[in-house]
């Protein structure tokens, strides 16, 4: 645990303590009632501990001082903290990986498989956590889609030459032409138009053609400039880049829909070059696991001319009670001809473990086994292998057969290890690839 500014790091999954004298070197409290700080600060900040679905509670230790428990979640991210004084910002709290990974080395290594979710309610004390520009333009680019399937019309104020006179004529323009008898029947009149093409519009054009370039620019890596190709190609040729505004600000009205709120929000942050990392942000991480390892495969897949199946679900119907389960979810199927593997990913500890023992230790790696093995249960291969792969120091891999003496079946099933770091990434990928032998 580190404390930098009044800011505590944590790892994901565990349960840390801070004791109130650390606390209130940022609080500045009244010193004589901890309990009393605690529960002021509990209950100040209970709704932003939600959105890492952290639990905290205060509890007294052996020796009579009084401490803030703080069990950490599935997410990693960061949030503000608000003192238990002031209701002023006094640091951030931030969750990280459990075995020390730098979740912005390899969110930048996977780019466009999973992105951090922000909350623009809670601001961050500081900009430690900024990530890059391009992300925050993908989020306008999305938005900006979702915004232009609602179809957003309004009223537009135009001059147009009409043969009637109407209450809003500029009868001093006509003065001024109707010296030419061709003039005499042609009203310059002002009219309000319904259209998709008012002014607001080209102004969102002109911060989505910021976002366009963003993304295109050597600043962008490669993998989130493919991504977002097809978007972007289909997008710029649907306005005018010679007629855009120039804006520094987009205004919000109370009559815009949600929708178009939502755009002009991540619009000014384009504009002010400051993206929604100012704000709390959070990512499932063993959700990002799966989808690190995801990412290895397909290379790896890819490579090998075989097929990958990210996520498919099979479906489990009949007369099912509410507390079952709708489909089973294997993370990966590789198969090539007759050869197939099932994989399924685990942000656990067992492979920093590799001598431990224990019960514990043994029920969770039998109930993920029997899990890898009954998913392996619905393909059709003659070969099958299962895979269990869990993050770890270094690369380890551990091969087994699985034997039935009731039917003489055997499965061939791995546990493997690797390693969260972007310089073991290409060594990583060579092991893999190695123990798929398609």
């Amino acid at each position: 645990m580190s404390n930098t500014s009044f800011t505590y790091s944590f790892p994901v999954l565990q349960t840390n303590t801070l004791s109130f004298e650390e606390l209130n070197k940022g609080w500045k409290d009244d010193k004589r009632y901890p309990e009393t700080s605690v529960q002021k600060f509990l209950l100040r900040n209970a709704k932003i501990f939600s959105f890492l679905e952290i639990g905290a509670y205060g509890e007294y230790t052996e020796n009579g001082k009084y401490v803030l428990k703080i069990n950490t979640s599935k997410y990693v991210g960061c949030i503000p903290m608000l003192s238990p004084k002031t209701g002023l910002s006094c640091g951030n709290l931030i969750v990280t990986g459990r075995f020390g990974e730098n979740i912005s080395e390899l969110l930048s290594v996977i780019d466009g498989y999973i992105n951090p979710e922000f909350n623009d309610l809670y601001k961050l004390t500081t900009n430690s956590q900024k990530p890059p520009l391009y992300f925050e333009c993908q989020n306008y680019i999305d938005h900006y889609i979702a915004a232009k399937k609602y179809k957003w019309r309004k009223f537009d104020n135009i001059e147009k030459l009409e043969s009637k006179p109407n209450n809003s004529t500029r009868w001093d323009k006509f003065a001024i032409d109707s010296y030419d008898p061709k003039n005499l029947l042609r009203y310059p009149n002002k009219c309000n138009i319904l259209t998709k093409g008012h002014k607001e519009w080209e102004e969102l054009n002109y911060v989505l053609d910021i976002s366009i370039q963003e993304i295109l620019s050597a600043r962008t890596p490669v993998r989130s400039r493919m991504a977002y190709l097809d978007k972007v190609s289909k997008l710029a040729n649907t306005y005018d880049k010679n007629s855009l505004p120039v804006v520094s600000e987009i205004k919000l009205h109370m009559s815009d829909p949600l929708v178009i709120k939502k755009l002009k929000t991540i619009a000014n942050r384009v504009l002010n070059n400051s993206t929604s990392s100012l704000y709390a942000w959070r990512i499932d991480f063993a959700e990002f696991f799966e989808r690190y390892v995801q990412f290895l495969l397909k290379t790896i897949a890819r490579s090998k001319g075989a097929r990958i199946t990210c996520n498919p679900h099979f479906p489990i119907s009949g007369h099912r009670p509410s507390w079952a389960l709708h489909y089973l979810e294997p993370d990966i199927i590789i198969d090539k001809s007759e050869i197939q593997y099932i994989i399924d990913a685990k942000y656990k500890a067992h492979m920093y473990q590799i001598n431990g023992t224990g019960d514990k230790l043994k029920d969770s790696f039998r109930d993920d086994f029997h899990q890898v093995l009954a998913y392996s249960s619905f393909g059709g291969a003659k070969k099958k292998n299962v895979m269990l792969i869990y993050p770890s120091d270094i690369f380890n891999a551990r091969e087994l057969d699985v034997f039935s003496g009731i039917n003489g079946y055997s499965s061939k099933a791995y546990l493997v290890g690797i390693p969260l770091k972007t310089q073991d990434l290409e060594e990583t990928k060579k092991h893999l690839a190695d123990i798929i032998s398609i």
